[in-house]
């Protein structure tokens, strides 16, 4: 299987950046009612944005290795921790396409729009639904990998199993892709099978592989194997 990518973003907070400051100051965008999973998301699509031209009716898929944990731990204190109830927006907040509806506002778009996690390798199981929706409907799709860490990280480092030694990141990486080879920053070419995305690493966070292709095509890589 192929996709031609035209165009794509990176970002991991380092806390040099505030996003909800920046999304209200150079993008002009409504931030209330929103959390940081979805600031964050948002400002991803922002950059690709900067970067290329979307189609109001390209296809978006938003994937996370482990989703918005950061809601799911505050509706779990307030509800059974302190007998508050759940409230409108936190609930609202919880929906998955929340996220992918307040990006698809933020670009214009109005075609589909899907918020997908699986339990193994996300990105490439998001990039297989994205390669066979493509094929069927000739539409441009754009993937966005979000992963933002929890307050404590340790609650994020529990979900993922993996060592409290580990340095977890927030990240967020973008990508539009095309069957249409013009104008292609990047050839990639994905299998279906078991095995691991890319080399087997210790990941900072869990959508890594979106930002090791990233990686690969800043680095000049113009054919990159999935």
């Amino acid at each position: 299987m192929k996709l031609y990518l035209k165009a794509y973003s990176s970002f991991i907070d380092d806390g040099s950046v505030e996003i909800k400051k920046e999304l209200k100051r150079k993008y002009k965008l409504e931030t209330r009612r929103q959390d940081k999973f979805i600031h964050l998301a948002v400002y991803g699509a922002q950059l690709l944005k900067e970067k290329i031209e979307i189609n109001s009716d390209d296809e978006l898929y938003i994937t996370s290795g482990v989703g918005d944990v950061d809601i799911v731990q505050k509706t779990n204190t307030y509800m059974y921790k302190e007998n508050q109830p759940l409230k409108l927006f936190d609930f609202i907040n919880l929906l998955g396409n929340t996220t992918s509806y307040y990006v698809a506002k933020s670009l214009g778009i109005k075609g589909k729009s899907i918020f997908q996690i699986s339990d193994n390798h996300t990105f490439k199981n998001t990039l297989i639904s994205a390669y066979s929706s493509a094929m069927s409907s000739k539409k441009d799709v754009i993937i966005g990998s979000v992963d933002l860490v929890s307050e404590p990280d340790e609650v994020i480092k529990r979900v993922l199993g993996v060592k409290k030694s580990l340095k977890v990141l927030t990240s967020v990486n973008f990508q539009k892709f095309s069957l249409d080879s013009k104008d292609a920053i990047a050839e990639v070419k994905f299998e279906l099978d078991n095995t691991s995305t890319c080399r087997d690493v210790k990941k900072p966070f869990e959508t890594y592989e979106s930002f090791l292709l990233n990686s690969a095509i800043g680095d000049g890589e113009r054919v990159i194997k999935i």
